[in-house]
């Protein structure tokens, strides 16, 4: 596991003043190649509304100053993103130079062969070792149609959301509670604070999108979805000792949260997190910055940040790739810039405008960036299949039922394993 120290406040930040950065290394004392050796002058990069646009717009920004390439940021919700890219694919327009592909999102485009192999672009691309790998993220294994950190390498990850525990540091010191590793010692934890009256929510889970968070616990008891994804063994799992273990969990952990958790997705979570309501929640990194918003959260500058309990943090990151079909000298050009974006010394910079940065070899003092890089070695995969968006359908209505009270744990196993056994035999990955 890899440590990180405090950042040097030698470096200039950007926003007011100009940062002036030199040639970017590639980790392992290299120089990254140069970003306008392609001779184009112009690219196009999709891109989403996310908490972190205006820091990735600054970075943007950077770059054109640097290489006096213009970058068209174009600029969609996060569901419209994923249209406009899939039409682009399908259709062959050639619209943009960049995908920016939420983790949801990449076993769709690999699969499809939306996105190019990197090394088809550069036959010399190896990964740079300073670059996290996000279990796979980057990569896919066409064989077993899974990511794979064996896999031929698609994309390059660019904001490194995993699952982070957060919780109230000054409630913990008032009852003397440890951080918790286990999530028996969350929910120990969490009853403590309700009893003590200091928080009026042991937890708050995400019991409307539930699937993301219950992974977590799930992995964290040995469970799985499938039987051996990246075997190409899709036979579901979920209807096990280990699965069931996992959701009683999950249960007696929105059990100290509010009432109807099958109503509470990341907004209000977080939300009532920023109240000061809740002691301790699992969020993505990206949360912290609204926590930390003097201007709109009671809970600024009292909140802790931890590995996950559980050890087990899943991936929400995004990625970029470049879309299959691209003239050689776009694809070149495409590939500069996400070459660029990626390096450790642009990395650095939009460390310091309040990015979720994607490298172990960062410096800074922000302790959810710490937390990240710690994680590094544990970090399980989010959703990639193909099927994702079916997946999803099939479990998070069942998971948020059981959560409620409305169905047993064993109708919701049952109810989760044929639901499953049906998208991925109408997938064509079970027969």
């Amino acid at each position: 596991m890899k440590s990180i120290s405090r950042a040097s406040r030698t470096m200039a930040v950007l926003g007011a003043g100009a940062l002036v950065l030199t040639a970017c290394s590639t980790g392992d004392g290299s120089e990254a190649p140069e970003a306008d050796g392609s001779g184009v002058t112009e690219i196009s990069v999709a891109t989403a509304e996310t908490p972190w646009l205006a820091g990735y717009q600054e970075i943007v920004a950077l770059y054109e100053e640097q290489t006096g390439v213009t970058v068209n940021l174009q600029v969609f919700p996060f569901d419209g993103l994923l249209t406009q890219q899939a039409n682009a694919a399908q259709t062959g327009s050639n619209d943009f130079d960049v995908f920016q592909l939420n983790e949801q999102w990449v076993g769709q485009f690999y699969d499809n062969e939306w996105v190019q192999p990197l090394t088809d672009i550069d036959p010399d691309f190896s990964w740079d070792p300073g670059l996290i790998e996000f279990d796979g993220l980057a990569r896919w294994d066409a064989d077993a149609r899974s990511t794979s950190p064996d896999g031929v390498p698609y994309s390059l990850p660019i904001n490194g959301n995993i699952h982070l525990f957060m919780y109230l540091e000054s409630v913990y010191d008032e009852l003397e509670l440890d951080v918790p590793t286990t999530w028996e010692e969350v929910i120990s934890n969490g009853e403590a604070a309700q009893e003590a009256g200091a928080t009026e929510y042991g937890y708050v889970g995400r019991g409307r999108t539930p699937a993301y968070d219950f992974s977590a616990v799930l992995f964290s008891e040995g469970g799985s979805w499938f039987a051996d994804e990246r075997a190409g063994d899709y036979e579901p799992t979920i209807n096990s000792p280990e699965g069931r273990a996992a959701l009683e969990l999950f249960k007696s952990m929105t059990d100290i949260g509010p009432d109807a958790p099958q109503t509470i997705a990341q907004a209000e979570a977080t939300s009532l997190m920023q109240s000061g309501e809740v002691v301790h929640a699992t969020f993505v990194a990206a949360v912290a910055a609204a926590l930390e918003n003097t201007e709109s959260s009671l809970v600024a500058g009292d909140v802790g940040y931890a590995v996950l309990p559980g050890q087990n943090p899943v991936s929400g990151a995004w990625t970029v790739g470049i879309p299959t079909g691209l003239p050689d000298d776009r694809s070149q050009a495409a590939y500069d810039f996400i070459s660029w974006l990626t390096s450790q010394e642009t990395m650095q910079a939009w460390a310091e405008v309040g990015g979720v940065i994607t490298r172990s070899d960062v410096e800074t003092d922000r302790p959810e960036i710490q937390r990240i890089v710690e994680s590094e070695d544990l970090i399980r995969a989010g959703f990639r299949y193909p099927f994702t968006a079916q997946l999803l359908e099939a479990t998070e209505p069942t998971i948020g039922e059981y959560l409620a009270g409305t169905i047993s744990v064993d109708e919701a196993l049952q109810r989760m394993d044929e639901d499953l056994r049906v998208v991925v035999t109408n997938a064509g990955f079970l027969e």
